[in-house]
């Protein structure tokens, strides 16, 4: 399991695999709002490397 403080020394390409690995529990509407976040985090990234 990964820690707050692993995810400090990770790579970008490390936390963009871990992030897209996750999926919120349905019924947990705190996780499902943070992975739309980083989701969505991940995609604006994407668009200003272009």
């Amino acid at each position: 399991m990964t820690t707050p403080v692993a995810v400090r020394y990770m790579s970008r390409a490390e936390i963009e695999r871990l992030m897209y690995s996750l999926n919120a529990s349905p019924d947990n509407q705190e996780a499902q709002l943070f992975e739309a976040l980083v989701r969505r985090l991940l995609e604006i990234m994407e668009q200003e490397a272009r």
